[in-house]
């Protein structure tokens, strides 16, 4: 059996890693965070933060498009997910992790292995689904899911990358000591960078109305909605003025 176009082991596969966020969810909001995620220590060695990142998140931006182009079952809406996926991952995995303002900072090996292994199954069945299963009509650019998915991935996008820019920018300011964010969004929740992440990814997931898509917005999700709660508590914890009311991801909700 040829497994790379088995259309019923690719949906098992999904659906077992999908459920795999389920208690990671779960343990991320008590607190469980052997992998550092949560601002921990982590376990293992050490690793400069910026090197730490460029590693973890460059298997995310080479391993889909490889496994998609190398393949050459290339179509219409393969190209728009490929390039949506590049416009995220050359600025995360080639930009930004050299532009993080804690150049000191270290992150645990075993956050790296994880972020490493994750990426490469995200991204491995991504490809896997794009080069082998996808079968989308010649009009599906037209749907409406696709439409919603592709404006919320703009959406997403921009809220990301101009939290993560002006949070940087505070950061530089403040010259080492503790930041409180504020300005736009930051306003209104804690952490519009990860709230415009997770918007980015359920329209990519609405985009691509596929099993690896949602699989990877479910486990988007589950790892960052403990980091909003964890934030959130940090900053209610050090400073005083901080609203106590402030939502972490949405406002009015959580």
């Amino acid at each position: 059996m040829d497994v790379s176009q088995s259309p019923s082991l690719l949906t098992t596969v999904c659906v077992v890693w999908a459920l795999g966020a389920i208690p990671t969810l779960v343990v991320g909001v008590l607190r469980w965070d052997p992998v550092g995620r949560l601002g921990t220590s982590g376990l293992g060695a050490q690793m400069n933060a910026q090197l730490g990142w460029f590693v973890y998140e460059l298997p995310a931006l080479l391993t889909y498009p490889a496994i998609y182009l190398i393949v050459g079952n290339r179509h219409l809406v393969g190209d728009v997910v490929l390039a949506l996926w590049l416009l995220h991952y050359v600025h995360r995995s080639l930009i930004w992790c050299w532009l993080i303002p804690k150049r000191e900072g270290f992150v645990s090996m075993s956050l790296v292995v994880s972020s490493i292994s994750f990426n490469l199954i995200n991204g491995g069945l991504l490809g896997w689904y794009m080069a082998f299963a996808a079968d989308y009509p010649e009009q599906w650019l037209l749907d409406p899911r696709a439409i919603v998915g592709i404006l919320l991935f703009i959406v997403g996008a921009k809220l990301n990358v101009w939290s993560d820019y002006r949070m940087r920018r505070l950061r530089m300011e403040a010259k080492g000591d503790r930041v409180f964010p504020s300005g736009g969004p930051f306003n209104h929740i804690c952490c519009p960078n990860l709230a415009g992440e997770m918007i980015e990814w359920i329209g990519f997931a609405l985009l691509t109305w596929s099993l690896p898509g949602f699989a990877f917005a479910l486990w988007t999700i589950a790892n960052l909605v403990p980091r909003a709660l964890w934030r959130r508590d940090w900053y209610r914890e050090k400073f005083e003025t901080f609203p106590k009311k402030r939502a972490a991801l949405i406002p009015g909700v959580l």
